[in-house]
């Protein structure tokens, strides 16, 4: 019985595990930042483009200037809790082309719920953060001069996609509902020693 038992929790929690990933698909609010590049440089790739930070990752990325924010909206309106991936275009970051933001979840008010954490430009661009409370919306906030002094970064994070995993409730319930199960089982072993 155990060994069907412990089965059958691992066989859900794996499918239960592949929880499809959601894009950011809604600009809430958008503050940009200051460009400190020539105006070609400024505008350049459509990079003031909101809506580039929207969907899937393609290349195409919003440029939230130093000390911008974005705020994004997904089609799923609450998220249990989850992984939060974002990708950022990286140009150069090996010789100092260094970005960084601040990645907030909010609440269906928008109201700050967790902060999850400074991310930086990986040289692949992707990062990940571990959201553990239920949120509705990413803000990210530039914060590549307080991190990095020194870039010669022109315009700060550039935002290509925001992604979330979410974690799959009923995978914990299983799991809940076989560690009760195994707890009853001890306990009649025990009543009846």
């Amino acid at each position: 019985m155990k060994t069907i038992l412990a089965g059958a929790v691992l066989a859900m929690t794996a499918s239960a595990g592949n929880a499809a990933v959601m894009y950011a698909d809604q600009v809430i609010s958008a503050d940009y930042g200051t460009c400190t590049g020539s105006a070609s440089q400024c505008t350049s790739n459509d990079r003031l483009n909101q809506d580039n930070a929207l969907g899937a990752t393609d290349g195409a990325f919003y440029a939230l200037g130093f000390g911008g924010s974005i705020v994004l909206g997904f089609a799923q309106s609450m998220f249990p809790a989850g992984t939060v991936s974002t990708m950022e275009i990286t140009f150069n970051r090996m010789i100092g082309h260094d970005e960084a933001v601040q990645i907030f979840t909010l609440d269906d008010m928008q109201n700050v719920v967790e902060d999850l954490g400074v991310a930086v430009n990986n040289p692949d661009g992707s990062t990940r953060q571990r959201a553990n409370a239920p949120f509705s919306y990413i803000r990210l906030v530039d914060v590549s001069k307080s991190v990095f002094p020194n870039t010669t970064s022109f315009d700060g994070y550039d935002v290509d996609s925001v992604a979330v995993a979410p974690v799959p409730l009923p995978a914990a319930g299983v799991m809940l509902l076989a560690g009760l199960g195994g707890l009853a089982m001890v306990r009649r072993r025990k009543t009846a020693a």
